[in-house]
């Protein structure tokens, strides 16, 4: 492993058969039609961030917006930024300051000046018409244009840029008083006058040349913003977020992280390139995967990121829940399963409830659930039971990045949750709605059957020595692969060296497949399962 990594960061699978002892990993997935990054912690999946060609992210991207409607009785304007759906601008996101609730003021000087148009109404700061700079906070959802705010930001890896603002905040995870008030010091005497800025909790023990450094990388991005915002004509596009391995990094890599694994040759040129300007001296922690099995099967979460989509989730002590999911909000039943067995039931019940509120503090992450969140507890007589049992939520919402709050059991058992999303959620944008029921259950989308195609054929290539299968698809799922000269039945062959032919199964489910060996005849669609 040590030689492999001296001679340019790179392993196989067998290199890699040991026990993982890292904080965290990540995991980047590349694929022509998906790219995946998984965050993993003591070995187990965390996080899962989905990136297809179609699927654009617009969150911190920055518009040159025209105002196309001001309404004063919501207090909110639409903004035309040039998307299908003009995005919601309330009043809050103009006037006055940014929401800065996760950053403690703890001097007296710490939050700006009221700024004058602070306390004025919507139609006395917007008219039809006007051009306003704005930014994505939330993508488009549903039915729903994107959520948009006049005040800007840019992200670093230990800073966020505020421009119009001369605020300078620092993260809550800092309670010394003192360390707060030399980083604020230190930051005012660096920044510009135009702008403030935030510390994040990765930049706390952060050296002033490395501040020095970002500011002038985040203020030349601001300036370019507003150069390009001169050029263009409304509705335009004027700075655009960077891609989600970026990003990923930019929030997650830290020096708790022990590896970051890429199984793409150009993705990993990509994130070298970038983390030489972001983190120079952790570049060596960027391994290029090489094995035989795919990245996600060899860290084992492939089979656990399916169960992403699964209504019900198992308890490590036998409990499971049940996740339903509405338009109005997300219902996470908890039930005991056949564990309450025995003379002590209450303790069993109290592990249980343990058990599920660690779960669900999981399963906001991977599948980003966002809205209200109601969890129906097992019903404990004891009031130190249900205080034990959210105070061991608490926990296990601290790593959520996402603003989440709770409150305390209800008389009936119910925790009501609700989690900030600013994407879509997961299963949801991993699935079409099904023609069939209406809308009452999902299937896989093409996309991801095509996935899970290609991870079949990598296993059985890796097991067996077969060239060539015969593979029966609903005609649909077949038009979907041969299209565009038939791009992705080739990048199959080519990828993993064999000859595919295609047979059209009408009765076969939409998102079913079956593969038959062309020599034999036999199906051999259970062969890439079976270990």
């Amino acid at each position: 492993m040590e030689k492999a990594i001296k001679r340019g960061g790179r392993a196989t699978s067998n290199q890699l058969n040991r026990p993982l002892k890292s904080k965290r990993e990540i995991l980047i997935n590349v694929r022509p039609y998906e790219k995946r990054i998984a965050i993993l912690e003591d070995g187990r999946l965390a996080e899962i961030v989905y990136e297809r060609p179609e699927s654009n992210r617009l969150v911190g991207n920055i518009y040159k917006g025209v105002v196309n409607a001001v309404l004063p009785g919501l207090q909110a304007a639409f903004v035309d930024i040039g998307l299908e759906k003009a995005g919601f601008l309330h009043v809050e996101d103009v006037a006055g300051r940014p929401n800065l609730e996760d950053y403690d003021d703890d001097e007296g000087d710490a939050r700006p000046a009221p700024r004058q148009d602070e306390g004025k109404t919507i139609d006395q700061l917007l008219k039809t018409g006007q051009e306003i700079l704005v930014q994505v906070t939330k993508e488009p959802i549903s039915t729903k244009g994107p959520r948009l705010t006049a005040h800007l930001s840019f992200a670093g890896r230990f800073l966020v840029c505020m421009p119009g603002t001369d605020f300078i905040g620092v993260s809550k995870k800092s309670r010394d008083p003192q360390q707060r008030r030399t980083l604020k010091k230190l930051i005012r005497d660096l920044k510009s006058p135009e702008c403030g800025y935030i510390v994040r909790t990765i930049g706390l023990n952060e050296s002033e040349n490395e501040f020095g450094i970002q500011m002038k990388q985040l203020e030349g991005k601001w300036e370019t913003c507003k150069a390009q915002s001169e050029l263009v004509q409304a509705p335009s596009l004027v700075h655009q977020e960077s891609d989600s391995s970026e990003t990923t990094l930019r929030d997650y890599f830290s020096e708790d992280v022990d590896a970051v694994w890429i199984d793409d040759k150009t993705e990993h040129k990509t994130v070298v390139s970038f983390l030489k300007v972001l983190s120079a001296d952790m570049v060596d922690k960027v391994k290029l995967y090489e094995g035989d099995l795919s990245l996600f099967d060899h860290f084992g979460i492939e089979e656990e990121l399916e169960k992403t989509f699964a209504r019900r989730v198992q308890l490590k002590r036998g409990g499971y829940l049940i996740i339903d999911q509405t338009e109005a909000l997300v219902s996470i039943d908890v039930n005991t399963g056949g564990k309450v067995r025995g003379r002590d039931q209450g303790k069993n019940i109290v592990e249980t409830n343990i058990d599920a509120a660690w779960e669900v503090a999981k399963q906001m992450r991977l599948r980003d659930l966002g809205g209200l969140i109601v969890v129906d507890f097992i019903d404990m007589d004891s009031e130190e039971d249900k205080e034990n049992v959210v105070r061991e939520f608490k926990k296990a919402i601290r790593i959520d990045k996402s603003p989440v709050s709770f409150s305390n059991l209800s008389q009936f058992g119910l925790m009501e949750i609700t989690r900030k999303r600013v994407r879509p959620n997961v299963v949801k944008e991993q699935s079409n709605v099904c023609p069939t029921c209406k809308g009452d259950g999902y299937i896989p989308s093409m996309e991801t059957v095509v996935g899970s195609i290609d991870r079949w054929l990598r296993r059985f290539r890796a097991k067996r020595g077969e060239k060539e299968i015969t593979m029966a698809l609903h005609p649909q799922m077949i038009a979907h692969v041969v299209e565009n000269r038939g791009v992705i039945v080739k990048y199959w062959e080519r990828s993993h060296n064999i000859r595919i032919q295609l047979v059209e199964d009408e009765n076969s489910n939409f998102s079913e497949f079956r593969i038959f060996s062309t020599g034999s005849g036999d199906e051999i669609t259970q062969a890439a399962a079976e270990r």
